[in-house]
């Protein structure tokens, strides 16, 4: 058979148990029914006499020459060895993880904050706070912060009312 041949079809009610009649997978009345109807059809006895040449060439093994596996092989080993020999930088960073630097590690960041917190607490600004005894005056005038905004209304009062007086008087 050649790529330009066409295929014989055969009956399409008949075409997937032909299939089946081919691996040997129908049995009983159905292949008695079917190998009744391949002896009185020309179609269906073509299609399967095609199964029967067809079928083996798709489990043909494809054993690829020696020269495949050697280029293969040698292109692996390439691979591989670039793989070796590149460490990316998180890697080197592993290191430290190990469980006798991690010990040392720890330590030392506890010695940094440790330092950090007694010797820098005369580095951080304290100017922007209020002394203790200003907070306790400011701390009455807080809770009554309704009362003391009406009391400068009071004051504003008093304030036009003697420029009121003044221009009256001139």
């Amino acid at each position: 058979m050649t790529n330009e041949q066409a295929l014989t079809s055969a009956c399409p009610n008949y075409e997937a148990d032909l299939v089946l009649l081919h691996y040997g997978d129908l049995v009983g009345a159905a292949r008695e029914r079917l190998s009744q109807h391949v002896a009185q059809c020309a179609a269906c006895a073509g299609y399967l006499r095609e199964l029967a040449v067809l079928m083996p060439l798709t489990v043909k093994a494809d054993d690829p020459p020696a020269v495949f596996w050697t280029d293969y092989s040698r292109e692996l080993r390439l691979k591989i060895d670039d793989v070796v020999v590149k460490k990316t930088w998180w890697r080197g960073l592993g290191v430290f993880f190990r469980p006798s630097y991690l010990a040392a590690v720890g330590s030392a960041a506890i010695i940094v904050l440790a330092l950090s917190f007694t010797l820098g607490k005369n580095f951080w600004s304290t100017h922007n706070r209020l002394p203790d005894d200003e907070i306790a005056e400011l701390l009455p005038v807080a809770e009554n912060l309704e009362f003391f905004s009406a009391m400068d209304v009071l004051d504003d009062l008093d304030l036009i009312e003697y420029i009121g007086q003044k221009a009256d008087k001139a």
